[in-house]
């Protein structure tokens, strides 16, 4: 797969000869041939800022030429922008279809999205047994989120056998590579006892991970479990508070109306209506319905 040398002085190409590398300016040259490796390079160079300075415009119009042309790179990267919403160029037929091209050469990338095309039936229908077999030769290249999206299909048993334990192991696996999903989720397996012992204490440090890469969800179980405590963690309300304050300054509703719980009662903090009423009103904003509730409580106060 072409990209970016390890000096980032230039990149690495595919080529009928095998992978070659090869300056910015021969780069610009293949590109001017209309090569599709050549345009690939340089449009991935003008939108990441690799030898050139950033144009997203002149990256992704190189890179849709280059799509045009069949280059499978270029297809994959295109759906990833398109999944991260940074690029709105391909609608859902030509996003699944580049997807499978992708796939069919092997990338692990395109069998990681044509996977999820295949699970959601977006664009084509839906069949979660060959949505698992994508996942599986994408994880066998090494995709880590390829990985946890299968073992969620474990979990679950969805167009695979059932299989708690093997998801479990999945998990970990992808876990232990650095993917902050599989990290939640192991948090969530020691805490439930699903398809492992149960562990409060595992449950904390794998939500810790996940929380230590910015997931938001793990911050609020964090807030949870240091409210709740058990016989290997000591309840800690100033901790528990804390880490919900965490979580709802990062989006999550529910600890939202934590935080203003706990400043309403003065529980892990000082006693705030005010600040009470802030974080009650973000929640009710949200959807919660106690926050609606609580905050009518608080009115007089």
């Amino acid at each position: 797969m072409a990209g970016p040398a390890d000096d980032s002085k230039g990149f690495i190409l595919d080529t009928d000869d095998g992978e070659i590398e090869v300056g910015i300016r021969e780069i610009e040259e293949l590109a001017a041939s209309e090569d599709p490796a050549g345009m690939y390079a340089l449009g991935y160079a003008y939108l990441f800022g690799v030898c050139k300075d950033i144009d997203k415009g002149r990256g992704y119009d190189l890179l849709e030429k280059a799509a045009e042309k069949g280059n499978p790179e270029a297809k994959v990267l295109l759906v990833r922008m398109t999944f991260e919403g940074d690029y709105f160029g391909l609608d859902t037929e030509k996003c699944v279809q580049y997807s499978k091209d992708a796939a069919d050469e092997g990338i692990a990338e395109g069998q990681l999205y044509y996977g999820v095309a295949l699970m959601d039936g977006e664009g084509v229908e839906a069949d979660p047994a060959a949505a698992a077999e994508m996942f599986r030769k994408a994880a066998m290249q090494g995709n880590q989120e390829a990985r946890n999206s299968l073992a969620y299909m474990y979990l679950e048993g969805n167009g695979v056998e059932q299989d708690t334990g093997k998801a479990f192991t999945m998990f970990r696996t992808a876990a232990k590579a650095g993917n902050v999903n599989s990290q939640y989720q192991m948090g969530v397996c020691y805490e439930t006892g699903t398809g492992c012992e149960k562990s409060y204490a595992e449950a904390l440090r794998w939500y810790r991970k996940a929380a230590d890469q910015g997931d938001a969800y793990a911050e609020d179980r964090i807030g949870i479990m240091y409210y709740n405590g058990d016989s290997t963690l000591k309840a800690d309300p100033k901790k528990s508070f804390e880490w919900f304050l965490r979580a709802a300054s990062n989006g999550i509703v529910d600890s939202m109306y934590s935080v203003g719980c706990y400043y309403a009662d003065g529980f892990g903090c000082e006693k705030d209506i005010s600040e009470a009423r802030k974080w009650l009103n973000m929640a009710k904003d949200n959807g919660h319905e106690e926050a609606g509730t609580l905050l009518d409580r608080l009115a007089d106060l």
